[in-house]
C-alpha cells in the first residue's frame, strides 16, 4: 500500500521535463529510448508515444519528415500525430477500439530502413459494481471495490483518492493504492493514515474518488535503447462520493 499526501499551498511545482529537442533522422533506433502507454476507458483507447534521446531523461526526439509512427489495429493503420504539452514533446492518437485482448502493434516506420515493431494486447474489460458514483460513507463503514471478474495476464491496484480541508482551511490532496488480486476489495476506511492524521478537519467532509487499473506489458522492440517498454491499460473511475467523520 503506498500513500501520497499533498497540500496545494504547499504544493511547488517541480517538473522534469525535457527542454531540448533533437530530429529523428540524427539518432539511430538504437539509441532512442521510447515508451507506449494505451488506455482504454471501455470506450476507446488513447495511443500515446513518447521517444527520448539515450534515455527516459533524454531529449525529446521529434519525428523528421522522413520517419513517422503508427498504430495498427485489426490492419488498419493509424498515424501518431504530435503533441507538445509544457515542453515535453510525444505522440498520440485516440481509436476506437477496446476489446479484451485486443492487439495493437505500434511500428516506428523510418527512412533508413531500420523499423521498429511492438505489440501488446489490451487488458480484459471491467465494470466496477460497487461502489457507485455520489454514493455516501461513513469513517466507521468499510469501502467494498467489487469488480465483475479478473483477468489472470493483467496486474490490478485500485486507488482511494480523497479532497479534505485541513485545519488551516486548506485542500489535502491524499492517494492511497493497493493491490488487487481477486475481483473484491474491502477497505476499512478507518484504519486508513490519509484519514487518522491529525492534519484533516474532521468536522467537514472528504470527496472520494475509487480508480481501477489493469496493466499488461507487451513486447517491445529489441531495436530501440535499453529499458523501453510498451504497456497497455484499462482505466475506470468511481467519483463524487462522499465521507462523513
Amino acid at each position: 500500500m503506498l500513500k501520497k499526501c499533498i497540500t496545494t499551498t504547499a504544493l511547488i511545482l517541480a517538473l522534469c521535463a525535457c527542454t531540448s529537442e533533437t530530429e529523428s533522422d540524427l539518432v539511430k533506433t538504437q539509441g532512442i529510448w521510447a515508451g507506449f502507454e494505451l488506455v482504454s476507458d471501455g470506450n476507446r483507447t488513447r495511443v500515446n508515444a513518447e521517444l527520448n534521446a539515450g534515455d527516459a531523461n533524454g531529449s525529446n526526439i521529434v519525428l523528421s519528415d522522413s520517419d513517422s509512427l503508427q498504430a495498427v489495429v485489426n490492419s488498419t493503420a493509424i498515424v501518431l500525430t504530435k503533441d507538445t504539452d509544457f515542453l515535453d514533446v510525444d505522440y498520440q492518437a485516440y481509436i476506437n477500439a477496446t476489446d479484451d485482448n485486443q492487439q495493437f502493434d505500434i511500428k516506428f516506420k523510418r527512412d533508413d530502413g531500420i523499423n521498429a515493431n511492438s505489440s501488446v494486447e489490451l487488458p480484459l474489460n471491467f465494470i466496477i459494481l460497487t461502489p457507485s458514483n455520489n454514493q455516501n460513507f461513513d469513517i466507521n463503514s468499510p469501502l467494498t471495490v467489487q469488480l465483475d471478474g479478473t483477468d489472470p495476464n493483467s496486474t490490478s491496484q485500485v486507488e482511494l483518492s480523497s479532497s479534505c480541508t485541513n485545519n488551516n482551511n486548506e485542500t489535502l490532496l491524499q492517494s492511497t493504492l493497493f493491490a488487487l488480486n481477486t475481483s473484491r476489495l474491502e477497505i476499512n476506511l478507518q484504519s486508513l493514515d490519509m484519514f487518522s492524521s491529525s492534519q484533516v478537519d474532521k468536522s467537514k467532509t472528504c470527496d472520494l474518488t475509487i480508480s481501477v487499473k489493469r496493466d499488461r506489458f507487451g513486447s517491445i522492440s529489441g531495436e530501440y535503447a535499453n529499458q523501453s517498454y510498451i504497456k497497455s491499460q484499462q482505466s475506470r473511475a468511481i467519483k463524487n462520493m462522499t465521507l462523513t467523520f
